[in-house]
């Protein structure tokens, strides 16, 4: 499995919490969306990994764009569906990707905003290759990981509610290494500010 089991089984747990807590964009992903939605050219099927509490794909759609919402927690897919959205319970290290919806074709596009964070290093470029390989040449590739050196583990929450979240931090140089192997072109990796001192690597790449 690509995510450390105590990450799946803390956002299973506080799903409704995290998305909720999740629900303000941040500037640099509404600027990171439109620049997909160009690359795009305004209409496309995208597969997206790590859907959360749907606040990216419902972006994405206002914009023209059809989304398969899918997240490796049942407890999003569950939300999800419970709001009225399609979505799968996807790992995208070892489950099928074709579209349910057209099984012949590639997706058009792929968006991982901040969900690959929970992807072991070495099952990185594993995950990265298998995306290139449902998607048509030329395809967009939106992903986005912690800027940093190493490892972390944190927790959050209460007590009784409590949350533990593994995550693995990239370098520019190794994230742009690591995307290119697995078939993507690198066109440009932004560093974004989130909360204060929290720093993304937000990658702008295209199916080799």
């Amino acid at each position: 499995m690509s995510t450390d089991r105590d990450t799946v089984r803390s956002y299973d747990m506080a799903a409704a919490e995290y998305a909720a807590e999740a629900a303000a964009m941040s500037p640099w992903v509404a600027i990171e969306i439109d620049a997909f939605v160009t690359a795009l050219g305004g209409s496309g099927r995208v597969l997206e990994i790590g859907s959360g509490g749907g606040r990216d794909a419902l972006a994405l759609e206002l914009r023209g764009i059809n989304v398969r919402r899918t997240d490796v927690s049942n407890g999003f897919v569950e939300l999800l569906r419970r709001n009225g959205f399609e979505a799968d319970l996807l790992d995208p290290l070892t489950d099928d990707l074709a579209d349910l919806q057209r099984p012949d074709s590639p997706y058009d596009g792929i968006w991982a905003c901040a969900c690959l964070i929970h992807v072991a290093r070495e099952d990185f470029g594993t995950v990265l290759r298998r995306l290139a390989g449902a998607t048509r040449t030329g395809g967009p590739l939106h992903v986005s990981v912690r800027d940093g050196d190493g490892e972390s583990v944190s927790a959050h929450g209460s007590t009784a509610s409590s949350r533990r979240y593994v995550e693995t931090y990239w370098r520019e140089s190794d994230l742009r290494s690591a995307i290119a192997d697995a078939g993507w072109i690198v066109g440009e990796i932004r560093r974004c500010m989130g909360r204060p001192d929290d720093w993304w690597l937000s990658v702008r790449a295209s199916r080799g």
